[in-house]
């Protein structure tokens, strides 16, 4: 048998919620219980789509970071460069989300650059990056909801 984590972890949060919950007499409780269910349903989600996730936004952070380069002033290339050269250590998690909070400090060094000119096409690369921030959050979205 090879337990699967995110159904594993289905299981128990539906279990917490439509078998425990109804088990539990104080509204302490019941919102306690109610919410380590939906909290477990939720680490079941990101759990399967964390690392995609990741490899996703990764690279599309890594191309804007590229294509950002004719809109920085030279002092800035050296640590874009070098942000956009890191690549991770394995595919876990944790190494795919290092590399993620190296990219994404980049990233907001350089809207910061591309806010700061006054052109059209700094403003439609500072749209592009929004964008992406805008499609960052919705990656990031549960089907579970709490409350």
């Amino acid at each position: 048998m090879k337990p699967e984590p995110a159904r594993v972890l289905q299981g128990v949060g539906m279990t917490l919620l439509t078998t425990i919950l109804a088990e539990v007499k104080t509204p302490y409780g019941q919102q306690t219980v109610s919410v380590a269910g939906g909290l477990v349903l939720m680490v079941a989600d990101e759990f399967d789509r964390a690392a995609d996730r990741l490899i996703v936004e990764n690279a599309v952070v890594r191309e804007i970071l590229s294509d950002a380069r004719s809109l920085l002033p030279p002092a800035m290339l050296p640590g874009i460069d070098a942000a956009v050269a890191t690549r991770p250590a394995s595919y876990k998690v944790s190494a795919l989300q290092a590399e993620n909070d190296v990219l994404r400090g980049a990233l907001v060094d350089v809207h910061a650059a591309v806010d700061a000119v006054d052109s059209v096409g700094a403003r439609e690369f500072g749209e592009r990056i929004w964008a992406e921030l805008v499609a960052s959050t919705q990656r990031r979205e549960f089907a579970t909801r709490l409350g």
